[in-house]
């Protein structure tokens, strides 16, 4: 039984590590993929039957949302990479990344909003302030978990 006991404790079995708040993180990039996905389409949609300054508004907002979204996708890909690493230098190398790739996607983030905020101001069609607004909301919310995920990995020493 003692060495049952001192092979599982000591024996280098591969095994995935998912820490405290990987799988709330994980769950809600995929639950604002799904919703910003939804508005992107909406975006588009109403660029194809704009035209003239409101036809280039919307698809600048449009190709705006798809490259940072593109950025979160990165991020929910390292995050998830980081869940399933199989050995400790594997999962320091990927909480690495993850620390990078959430520190980019925040700044894509601001930028985002930023331009968003400006855009607020300026957009006359009401469909259009909807949806810019719902994008916002859920890239503010994206914000927070690319946040959590740069503070952790810098508090954890990687």
């Amino acid at each position: 039984m003692l060495t049952i006991f001192a092979w599982a404790c000591c024996s280098p079995i591969a095994q995935a590590v998912e820490r405290f708040g990987d799988a709330e993180n994980a769950s809600e990039l995929e639950q604002r993929a799904i919703s910003v996905t939804a508005v992107q389409r909406g975006l588009l949609s109403l660029a194809e039957a704009a035209s003239g300054e409101e036809a280039f508004d919307l698809y600048r907002t449009y190709n705006e949302s798809i490259g940072t979204w593109l950025q979160v996708e990165f991020l929910r890909t390292s995050l998830d990479l980081s869940i399933a690493a199989t050995s400790a230098s594997d999962e320091e190398k990927f909480r690495s990344d993850l620390g990078d790739h959430a520190r980019f996607a925040l700044w894509e983030l601001d930028q985002n909003i930023s331009h968003l905020d400006e855009s607020i101001a300026e957009v006359e069609q009401a469909e259009h302030l909807r949806l810019i607004q719902v994008l916002r909301s859920l890239l503010m919310h994206a914000r927070i978990t690319a946040s959590r995920l740069s503070t952790a990995q810098g508090e954890t020493g990687l």
